[in-house]
């Protein structure tokens, strides 16, 4: 195999010179190694000596046996890329065990990809690993820093392949003039990933201008959007800018974008067709260059097809769709997530636990996380603010997170409830003592529709004179 830097279709490829790769692979916190076709190893980082014990004088020119622990869980280590089956299978992710240099078996979680020829022959892998904790001993909970990416992806923060992945369409198509549709549940970070871009672009040195497109009525946001002339409307005392002249040679950011009326969106296409806008009230185009990222939540293919939202806007805003994956589709990260949140709590001058112990990890990683890292940042601060400068227990965890507490003993001649109705009307309960009676917001703690919630309470008698949940009907 080539060396690193030279080696066909390697992802670092036009970067530099082979030291400038290696000095950047060295300052990375995962261990890095290539190896050829046979498994011998050829290049292996400064994380990778740290962890095992292993100098690169050691482990270069030897196969990646060494790496082979007690339990390896499914890895061949030693036998190559070929005959292990990582060229005719692609990326691999697995977790697994290795030997360090002094006897210590550590669990790790190892990402490898296969290194092609122009010919597509394989010639080798690039590989990398992250330890989770030494085998036999109960899994730490410590809170790791943040990479050194944080600062580059405006808050964005993730080593798992699916944030791997979308770093990477964050710099491909900050590159580009296109307008991006950012997709995603709420409290994923759609807004973090539309900063991205316009930092990462060539019109980071102008304005970034953001409008929640959901927050004004139809007459606010036109005016909003584009502006207004003096006498417009009532209340218009003088004439005002809109945010697509703020965001001139710039980025604009429409949040929410699914929310617009059919008027507004009307406008919006001629916008993005002539470039050019009419403040309210008056009839002199404006013209304006402007790049478009928009954002939401909303299933806008279905708004389509049900003639909620214009087609050929879609098809206009949407020319490089790019999804923001949920929480729950790379937990693995929430220990790095919880630790770059709590430091930046600490940054504000709160007290900053020590660590996350292991059962109240263990209840975090277990949640649905219907909220996303946004439910997250405000499960950690209550959190946080119960455990002060101590670790976090379950016993710091909102209600909702705890054990259920043991039920009572049911009264004699009462109605028996379905099985499992019992916790459930616990938790219910107890959701809704939490939210002070706001069955919105108890609805989405517990991951379940207002109508269903509603059902609930009913079956259990949750909502008479006495009982803990009140609130509104």
């Amino acid at each position: 195999m080539p060396p690193l830097g030279s080696a066909p279709h390697l992802p670092f490829q036009g970067l530099g010179s082979e030291a400038a790769l290696r000095a950047l692979a060295d300052e990375l916190p995962e261990a890095v190694f290539t190896i050829d076709a046979a498994g011998r190893v050829t290049y292996w980082n400064r994380a990778a000596e740290r962890m095992t014990g292993w100098s690169p004088e050691e482990a270069v020119g030897g196969d990646c046996s060494l790496l082979a622990g007690d339990a390896v869980e499914g890895c061949s280590c030693g036998i190559g890329p070929v005959r292990c089956g990582l060229a005719a299978q692609g990326k691999s992710s697995k977790t697994c065990t290795l030997k360090t240099k002094d006897g210590r078996l550590l669990r790790i979680v190892k990402n490898a990809a296969p290194l092609y020829a122009p010919d597509g022959s394989p010639v080798g892998a690039l590989e990398t690993f992250t330890a989770v904790g030494e085998v036999g001993q109960e899994p730490r909970c410590d809170l790791p820093a943040a990479p050194r990416t944080d600062a580059d992806f405006c808050g964005l923060v993730g080593r798992h392949p699916v944030m791997a992945e979308l770093y990477r369409t964050i710099e491909l198509v900050a590159q580009s003039s296109a307008t991006v549709m950012v997709l995603g549940e709420s409290g994923s970070g759609k807004e973090c990933v539309a900063e991205a871009i316009h930092r990462g672009s060539r019109r980071a040195a102008g304005p970034y201008v953001r409008v929640s497109c959901s927050a004004l009525n139809e007459n606010l946001l036109e005016s909003e959007l584009f502006g207004h002339v003096k006498g417009a409307f009532t209340g218009a005392l003088k004439d005002r800018r809109g945010r697509f002249q703020e965001a001139h040679g710039g980025t604009l950011l429409l949040d929410e974008i699914g929310d617009v009326s059919p008027t507004v969106q009307v406008k919006l296409l001629r916008v993005i067709e002539q470039r050019e806008i009419e403040r309210v009230g008056d009839s002199a185009p404006i013209k304006v260059d402007v790049r478009l990222i928009c954002a939401t939540h909303r299933n806008l293919k279905a708004m389509v097809e049900e003639g909620r939202f214009r087609a050929d806007l879609y098809f206009r805003l949407a020319v490089f769709p790019l999804r923001v994956p949920p929480l729950r589709e790379h937990l693995e990260d929430l220990p790095l997530l919880a630790g770059t949140w709590l430091d930046r709590l600490a940054a504000g001058g709160q007290a900053r636990p020590r660590g996350i112990a292991p059962a109240a990890m263990a209840r975090l990683q277990a949640h649905a996380w219907p909220g996303n890292v946004r439910e997250l940042q405000n499960v950690l601060e209550f959190a946080a603010l119960r455990a002060g400068a101590g670790e976090i227990e379950e016993a710091h965890l909102p209600e909702e997170l705890r054990p259920a507490p043991a039920a009572p003993p049911a009264a004699r001649g009462a109605t028996a409830a379905p099985a499992g109705a019992q916790s459930e009307r616990d938790r219910i309960a107890d959701s809704l003592l939490a939210t002070g009676g706001n069955r919105t917001e108890a609805a989405r703690r517990l991951g379940m529709s207002r109508v269903t919630l509603w059902k609930r309470v009913k079956l259990y008698g949750l909502g008479g004179p006495g009982q803990r949940s009140g609130g509104e009907p």
